[in-house]
């Protein structure tokens, strides 16, 4: 185990240099993400893609060496050339202390040099934690649904749960993006009148959603999820079932309608807490 007393505040984001680069990222995959070797990026296969215009950022501390590191691709979608952001790593001790929006500016940048406008990723809707980085720090948006994306994975993160996934849009030059670059707050993003999707309630020390009402209008929608999915899951498995069912079903329906994940919120105190999706019509 990573000793966090010992890592220095001093830790670097830089591009990949050498094979060791490489491995170290190997390594963090398997500390991260608990996958099988079989489901892991090799590093010939990082150094591949990154050799034919990918990208891979690694966050060095000059004691423990590399301790979190963020990989993407080259795209091509729609005739859009931009970078698809494949996986951002941290090491499961240091996580929580802004690393990885480090390696998500640090990436920024280097796409704006390069003279790209856009980054896309995908990632877990129910994750809270993720939603409020990419969404609410970082700018981005989601418009699209993935359901099941990666099929069944040996991750325990994954709990084997279908993997559904939103897609994030990242487009670097929009001024809700170029704000958060410069520090600027985020402002208040749906009024406290919002139409919800799915109301919750507590019977006990777990939250239950109802269904989703999917024949909503309004221009801005509201959709609650639980603030810590793995706990739940680990807890409630069959009300796990039953969140990951309503928050699917309320996804396909109204970003197939043209609405857009704009925000994440946090909502509730103590320990009924939850976060909140902003649906707005594009």
């Amino acid at each position: 185990m990573l000793d966090c007393s010992a890592v220095s505040g001093d830790i670097e984001i830089r591009p990949a240099r050498d094979r060791a680069d490489y491995d170290a990222c190997v390594s963090l995959q398997r500390a991260a993400w608990g996958l099988a070797d079989l489901e892991i990026t090799s590093a010939i296969q990082l150094l591949a893609t990154v050799h034919a215009g990918g990208l891979l950022l690694v966050a060095e501390d000059p004691d423990r060496g590399i301790v979190g590191f963020s990989y993407a691709f080259a795209a091509l979608r729609e005739g859009e050339p931009h970078l698809h952001s494949d996986m951002l790593a941290v090491h499961p001790d240091l996580q929580a202390r802004g690393l990885g929006a480090r390696l998500k500016w640090a990436q920024r940048e280097e796409a704006l040099r390069r003279g790209l406008r856009l980054v896309t990723w995908t990632f877990d809707p129910m994750q809270a934690r993720n939603a409020s980085l990419n969404l609410h720090r970082l700018g981005a948006t989601a418009a699209q649904f993935l359901p099941d994306f990666y099929g069944t994975t040996t991750s325990a993160l994954h709990h084997g749960r279908p993997t559904d996934r939103l897609l994030a849009r990242w487009e670097l030059d929009r001024r809700r993006v170029r704000d958060r670059a410069a520090h600027a707050p985020a402002p208040p993003s749906a009024p406290p009148a919002a139409p919800r999707v799915n109301e919750v309630r507590w019977p006990e020390h777990q939250p239950v959603t109802g269904e989703p009402r999917l024949d909503l209008d309004a221009p801005e929608l509201v959709l609650e999820i639980p603030s810590d999915w793995d706990s739940l899951c680990r807890a409630a498995p069959e009300l796990a079932s039953g969140w990951q069912t309503t928050v699917g079903a309320a996804f396909l329906a109204y970003l197939g309608r043209g609405y857009v994940a704009v925000d994440f919120l946090p909502v509730g105190t103590g320990a009924r807490r939850g976060g909140l999706y902003v649906l707005r019509k594009a």
